[in-house]
C-alpha cells in the first residue's frame, strides 16, 4: 500500500501552482484551458488540524485575479517559493 502525501499538503506561500479549473468544457479550443497557474498569498488549514490546508488564497498570473480555492484542485507546485 502506497502512502503518498498529497502535494498540495506541500504547498506554501510564495508558490506558483498549476489549479485544475472547475469549469467542464466540451469544446476543443476551450480543452487547453483545463489548468491555470497562479501565485499561493496564503495557506487556510482545517478546523481538526490547522496544519492540512484546505482552502488557498492565490492570484491568477495571467489576470491578477484573487480567488480562494479548494486545496484538492492544485495539482502540481511549479515553482517553490525562494523562502
Amino acid at each position: 500500500m502506497c502512502s503518498a502525501t498529497p502535494e498540495f499538503l506541500l504547498v506554501k506561500p510564495g508558490d506558483y501552482v498549476a489549479i485544475k479549473s472547475e469549469k467542464i468544457c466540451e469544446d476543443a479550443k476551450e480543452r487547453n484551458k483545463n489548468y491555470w497557474v497562479g501565485q499561493v498569498i496564503d495557506c487556510i488549514g482545517g478546523a481538526r488540524n490547522p496544519n492540512s490546508w484546505t482552502l488557498f488564497q492565490v492570484a491568477n498570473i495571467d489576470n491578477g485575479e484573487i480567488s480562494i480555492i479548494n486545496a484538492d484542485i492544485v495539482e502540481k507546485i511549479l515553482k517553490p517559493s525562494e523562502r
